[in-house]
């Protein structure tokens, strides 16, 4: 939570920041659009709040004001990790806000702009002045004025305490140890693997009554691979076409080419960036610059890398040019008349309307040089794992941060023929159009019957491979004491899993806060669902226990072959991580406490426990 992390790093974050730092910003204008994404006009209801329904046009306000603060926020320097230091703009987000609004109504928090003033005053250290406010409100003067800009951080700032009323979380030391141990203390376990594949043949087969109700139950239904239930909805799916150049061999081909006179004039011409550091200030003589001139590498020290850089900017260019002349001449025209098409038909759909001359891109790729691949028809979990460009990004370069692959061509915004340039790892470019993109439906019976007869043998047959497993798991226990040796027993695979520990760190963007926790993945069984980690971090010695993964389709019988234990003693000892993981357990109790305590709210509020917002019903059908 960005303002409770401010609130308690409030100086030292201060002291690091410059005011009226960073002025790129979402423009407030745009947010209906980003709100309401498909265009649609209509004022939808979103939600029912106290009684009341909530429409897009109340997210909107919302989401204008808190722009605003965010802004402010973000001017003044104190959204040093985020730029939205008072919260989302996402209709969840957005719903909580005028949950919490109301809460801060029924306590009588004011939003007033002496109240916005004032804290202003108060968190800038009284840093902030008239002439420092009019400079970041000439930011918004079309927009709204500087009362209202006060009255919108102040209720952004009430918000921000009510969310907060949960108070500070209660850390005993066992928190902190459970913390610690978590990360450390590792467990490796042997596991026997019991097929449910295996007594499917046990079941028998099913009438065409039960083949029917299946059928209705799930058919609308996304598939989902870790869920035991069947989906028989037909996901989303894309099929691209594009063109691609490897770039690093191109450059290589070139470097054999280059010429002394072009590494010596590619040097001139780029000598700044081969400056040897000084240990002194480079401005201390900035009134004499000739007293320090500057100390350049020789270029026989840096020929080598002059020869990489320039034929990688030869290489970048030469494939800039041959796309851009395929995207300008052939893609882009293409595309266009494509549209100019459909509204046409649109506008009249009783005269026909002749489709444009479709381009050849595989023809246009040879005649260039460049290879050539369309693929399948790809669900998003296909298009995840497609080759190397699965893990490009929308930009010319590697690593610019742009959406990638599955991302940009599974947006609603994403067009069918629109030209799309992207970048891969190691350097690989890529020129991709979208030639289909088919929404999810659902099939008719028969194109899916196998998959459903399927799907009523799985469920027939879990009981039976449950039974095996608790079956087995009390002969190891009584016959073995626990102990599995064998590489299969019964005829059942064992897996040997190596020592692991049941978390571990992960990303932190917030040097004031300890890395979060992440379950740590477990070898050979992919979808390890809650109930198999408790299983199998949960085993004694000389214990047995029985798991199934999440979709149901594994049971397994867990047998414990060694635990590496941690220390209480040791962990508080004068070489111990208390403080780390008391942080640590002091954000996860903070996050527990803030969700029961949003969760509450939400209930008064009549805000259903299973209300999904309708941008992210949209995703979900768009990830479809």
């Amino acid at each position: 939570m960005p303002f409770e992390v401010f609130r308690r790093h409030q100086r030292k974050m201060l002291a690091i920041l410059a005011i009226l730092a960073m002025f790129s910003f979402v423009l407030a204008d745009s947010l209906p659009r980003l709100l309401n994404p498909g265009g649609a006009p209509q004022d939808v209801e979103v939600a029912r709040l106290f009684g009341r329904p909530v429409r897009l046009s109340d997210l909107n306000q919302m989401a204008r004001q808190r722009s605003r603060a965010n802004q402010v926020a973000t001017m003044l320097g104190l959204s040093m990790f985020t730029r939205d230091f008072f919260g989302g703009l996402k209709q969840r987000d957005l719903i909580d806000a005028l949950i919490l609004e109301k809460e801060a109504d029924r306590l009588g928090m004011p939003a007033d702009p002496i109240t916005g003033r004032e804290w202003l005053r108060a968190v800038t250290g009284g840093r902030i002045n008239r002439e420092t406010f009019d400079q970041v409100y000439s930011r918004f003067s079309n927009d709204v004025s500087q009362e209202a800009l006060l009255a919108d951080v102040a209720n952004q700032v009430r918000i921000a305490k009510v969310r907060m009323l949960s108070g500070e979380p209660l850390v005993t030391p066992y928190d902190t140890f459970r913390a610690y141990r978590g990360q450390n203390e590792r467990v490796a376990d042997k596991v026997v693997e019991i097929p449910v594949e295996d007594f499917l043949a046990k079941v028998g087969e099913p009438s065409s009554a039960d083949v029917q109700a299946v059928y209705e139950k799930y058919k609308d239904v996304l598939p989902d691979p870790d869920s035991p239930t069947p989906g028989f909805k037909t996901p989303r799916r894309i099929q691209v076409e594009f063109v691609t150049v490897d770039a690093a061999s191109r450059a290589h081909a070139l470097r054999e080419k280059l010429t002394d006179a072009d590494l010596r004039a590619y040097y001139e011409n780029h000598k700044n960036d081969f400056k040897v550091p000084s240990e002194l200030p480079e401005a201390l003589f900035a009134d004499a610059a000739d007293l320090t001139p500057p100390v350049i590498q020789p270029f026989a020290d840096v020929r080598a890398l002059l020869a990489d850089r320039l034929a990688d900017e030869k290489a970048q260019a030469e494939v800039n040019d041959v796309f851009a002349r395929i995207r300008d001449e052939s893609l882009i025209p293409y595309a266009d008349a494509y549209l100019t098409m459909l509204d046409e038909r649109a506008a009249d759909p009783n005269t026909p309307v002749k489709e444009p001359e479709p381009v050849d891109l595989k023809a246009v790729a040879a005649k260039d040089g460049l290879a050539y691949e369309i693929t399948p028809m790809l669900s998003r979990e296909q298009a995840a794992k497609y080759g190397l460009i699965s893990n490009a990004q929308v930009g010319s370069v590697r690593f610019s941060n742009g959406p990638n692959f599955v991302d940009e061509f599974f947006s609603s915004k994403s067009g069918v023929y629109e030209p799309v340039e992207l970048t891969d790892i190691v350097g690989g470019r890529y020129l991709a159009r979208k030639l289909k993109d088919e929404a999810p439906k659902v099939p008719p019976l028969d194109d899916v019957r196998a998959e459903v007869v399927r799907a009523w043998k799985l469920e027939k047959a879990r009981p039976l491979a449950e039974k095996a497993a608790k079956d087995l798991a009390a002969k190891i226990k009584a016959e073995k004491k626990g102990k599995i040796d064998e590489d299969k027993v019964d005829g059942y695979n064992v897996l040997a899993l190596p020592p692991i520990a049941r978390r571990q760190s992960g990303i932190s963007t917030n040097p004031f806060e300890p890395a979060p926790q992440v379950e740590t993945p477990i070898a050979d069984v992919p979808h390890a669902g809650e109930a198999f980690r408790d299983a199998y971090f949960g085993i004694q010695e000389g214990e047995t226990a029985v798991a199934a993964d999440r979709p149901e389709t594994t049971y397994y019988v867990i047998a414990l072959d060694r635990r590496e234990p941690v220390d209480f003693n040791q962990f508080y000892g004068p070489v111990g991580e208390e403080m780390r993981f008391r942080s640590l357990a002091r954000q996860e109790t903070a996050v527990s406490r803030d969700d029961a305590w949003m969760s509450r709210l939400r209930r008064q509020a009549g805000l259903p426990s299973d209300w999904t917002p309708p941008d992210e019903v949209s995703k979900d059908e768009a990830q479809g």
